[in-house]
């Protein structure tokens, strides 16, 4: 059985997140994306404080990272799962659907569930002027409580230190990877960026962190992690490919919750929960549907193991034809360009949709021979016709762009219940 990760909406939005329409969207912000507007942390803590009291679900998970942020948080999620909880996943960004961010064991909250939930955020929010992303997560507090939910996974925003995330609660971090992306706001070194990332951690708790890690921004999260009295858990993940490290970190918070007794003995080792870690395959990452291969590949060390993946293919006989790509802005689209251009696959350059779209004529530098078509259906159309009728097609770069040519997929599957098919 394959899972696929997300949910596409067979009903539209109800009328109540119509809220989230008049607030800023730093996510597309090509503004915000440049350095010139901040984040003032006291926003987020004051509506979290605003809240009523909720109780928290007995075992939560706080995911941050350049890569792999959201395939590991949906593996962790799905392990839980098959450990007999019910999860709620807060995931970003979303592909089609806002819901998506907001799932509880893998399905969109009831139209009534989700609205008075925006009532209680609404009315705590009301001398607060949050942004779109901190309504957003606080949404997700009110929605994520018991009984209805025993287990939460937090993927943060972007960095930590600064994130609406950093004041929901947590009993474990989890760092997937650290890679220069976001410069103009989390700096522009490695130690910078881990210094941001590291503010997820939590005095006492244990942060399971990847082996992967630049020894520059190791250095920083154990320093910050001794500072905690944090636990470091080193995942067994050395390898060039994100799908299968997310399941290596997703191993390792499973047998780390269980060592702490948030789950129980054996739990995590279970059939069930290795059939749910490697049976699925999230939407938008590495996701074939129709003889197109989506990736978000949205920073240069995602765009590199992309590449790496594809001569994995190449060398297993399979033929990429094409691949598309756009960029937004705050990302080094050059240099994911010069990444993806090292295949030796044609590249047709898009614009990804929204404010921070990046022109293609601005990444024709990067890759001379690319074609450049600025409409992205008509980019993905032109691919195809390149690739011919049996080769791969790859669409990759902003997780916008994936979720605007992905098509309409089923409705999330559950869970195996036994061991992984042979």
């Amino acid at each position: 059985m394959i899972i696929v990760t997300t949910m596409v909406a067979v009903t539209p939005p109800p009328a109540c997140l119509s809220i989230l329409d008049d607030l800023l969207d730093r996510e597309r912000s090509r503004r915000f994306h440049a350095g010139v507007e901040a984040i003032d942390p006291l926003v987020a803590e004051r509506l979290m404080a605003a809240l009523p009291d909720l109780q928290r679900p007995p075992v939560c998970v706080h995911v941050a990272g350049s890569e792999g942020k959201t395939s590991t948080t949906e593996r962790i999620g799905l392990g839980l799962r098959a450990c007999g909880l019910s999860v709620g996943t807060y995931t970003s960004p979303h592909l089609r659907d806002v819901r998506e961010r907001l799932r509880i064991d893998g399905a969109f909250p009831a139209d009534d569930e989700l609205c008075a939930a925006v009532d209680v955020v609404a009315a705590a929010a009301r001398e607060l002027s949050p942004s779109w992303f901190e309504f957003l997560t606080a949404l997700a507090r009110v929605l994520f409580v018991p009984p209805r939910v025993q287990a939460a996974v937090w993927e943060t925003g972007l960095g930590g230190r600064l994130d609406a995330t950093r004041h929901l609660p947590a009993d474990l971090a989890v760092i997937t990877s650290i890679s220069l992306e976001h410069t103009a706001i989390l700096g522009d070194t490695l130690a910078a960026i881990a210094t941001e990332k590291a503010g997820i951690l939590r005095p006492g708790a244990p942060v399971v962190v990847s082996a992967t890690l630049p020894d520059e921004a190791r250095a920083v999260l154990d320093a910050c992690a001794a500072d905690g009295g944090c636990a470091v858990v080193v995942a067994d993940d050395a390898l060039d490919d994100l799908d299968a490290r997310s399941v290596a970190l997703a191993r390792a918070v499973l047998a780390t919750l269980e060592e702490r007794a948030l789950l129980p003995a054996g739990a995590a080792t279970s059939e069930a929960v290795e059939a749910a870690l490697t049976t699925s395959r999230v939407a938008g990452r590495l996701h074939e549907i129709d003889g197109v291969l989506f990736d978000g590949a949205h920073t240069v060390a995602a765009a590199g193991l992309l590449a790496a993946h594809l001569a994995r293919l190449g060398a297993a006989g399979r033929t990429v034809g094409a691949l598309v790509f756009g960029a937004t802005s705050g990302r080094d689209g050059g240099a994911m360009v010069a990444a993806l251009a090292a295949t030796g696959i044609p590249m047709v350059l898009t614009r990804a949709p929204g404010e921070r779209g990046l022109d293609p004529a601005d990444l024709w530098a990067a890759c001379p021979d690319a074609t450049l078509e600025a409409d992205p259906e008509r980019a993905l159309a032109l691919a195809r016709r390149q690739a011919g009728p049996d080769a791969l097609v790859v669409v990759t770069g902003s997780l916008h762009l994936v979720g605007l040519l992905l098509p309409e997929a089923p409705a999330l599957t559950e869970p195996p219940s036994g061991p992984a098919p042979a």
